[in-house]
């Protein structure tokens, strides 16, 4: 299957809202309003995105709208990839520090990092009819790729502990982690730090 990894950029704004708005969540519409907004945002900043939405509007308009902007603030990065010219996967990864829903967590955080140097995943999005074909597994081989070029020492990723269904995996299952040799660096009540050293 031919496969084509894009990083997302300002040029592919609409491809990437396309991809949320009429592939990604098409057998799960509950989540259908994410945009993958969520970790870019504190719980205050996120509560005032969904008061003003209930007055202006949709969630979903806002948080479309939010993407957008993320995107060409260069806030909102991560892969695309591609099939027939067409967005069937996404991984949402960045600096560790520039996700505030992260740092909301003091037990994420280690007195002795560099967290400028820890690149986190805090989702992976496959189109239904592309699940277990190995899409995650090559935005996974990008992500680790050009961390190491860009001078990361650490890939970061969050998956949970007990997903109880396939949607609770958008961390990405620890399968996936492992067999790209991450190991468990802590491990809480709910989910875990699994980081893969790049030096």
């Amino acid at each position: 299957m031919n496969i084509e990894i894009k990083a997302l950029s300002k040029n592919l704004i609409d491809d990437y809202i396309n991809f949320f708005q009429n592939i990604a969540f098409s057998d799960h519409k509950d989540w259908s309003y994410c945009y993958c907004c969520s970790f870019h945002y504190n719980d205050k900043e996120m509560q005032k995105i969904h008061d003003e939405k209930k007055i202006n509007g949709t969630l979903e308009d806002g948080l479309r709208n939010e993407a957008r902007q993320l995107i060409n603030e260069n806030i909102l990065q991560g892969y695309l990839a591609y099939h027939e010219n067409k967005v069937i996967g996404w991984c949402n990864c960045n600096t560790k520090t520039n996700y505030p829903r992260l740092c909301m967590r003091n037990e994420l955080w280690d007195a002795n990092d560099d967290n400028s140097k820890i690149k986190s995943i805090v989702c992976f999005i496959v189109a239904p009819e592309m699940r277990r074909r190995g899409v995650a597994t090559m935005l996974l081989d990008i992500v680790c790729t050009e961390a190491k070029i860009d001078n990361f020492s650490y890939i970061e990723a969050y998956p949970i502990n007990k997903p109880g269904n396939s949607f609770n995996h958008y961390p990405g299952p620890m399968e996936l982690y492992k067999k790209k040799d991450f190991v468990i660096h802590k491990e809480f009540e709910k989910d875990m730090i699994v980081r893969k050293y790049l030096g």
